[in-house]
């Protein structure tokens, strides 16, 4: 465990937390003694960059269906999820606008509402 840095715990939630980014914001944050839930609807769990289990607790839910509600009691919203296939871009190019833009800034909104 690292040193005390002078910093609080916080509760985060990490959206995209089973995909590439996720897989390895996860044991960061708990390594720093935060307590973490992912959110995600697991469509990339296989592609991370480190092994092994991602053992936080989470909720499997669709990003574009985030509510405000769905973050009371987080303290941090760490957001991840995103499409980042180029073949798939290529190929649904208005879903991934939608995922990776429409959805980020409907977070953003979600988060605010909550009061973060």
């Amino acid at each position: 465990m690292r040193e005390d840095l002078g910093r609080q715990q916080m509760r985060a939630l990490v959206t995209g937390h089973s995909g590439y980014l996720g897989s390895v914001m996860v044991p960061v944050l708990k390594g720093y003694g935060h307590d973490v839930t992912g959110l995600d609807t697991y469509s990339s769990e296989d592609c991370t960059l480190i092994g092994g289990e991602n053992d936080a607790p989470s909720l499997c839910k669709d990003i574009c269906d985030l509510t405000a509600g769905d973050l009371d009691g987080f303290d941090a919203i760490v957001h991840l999820a995103a499409l980042s296939n180029d073949p798939l871009g290529d190929l649904k190019p208005d879903w991934t606008y939608e995922i990776n833009a429409g959805a980020s800034i409907r977070t953003n909104h979600a988060s605010s509402s909550a009061g973060h």
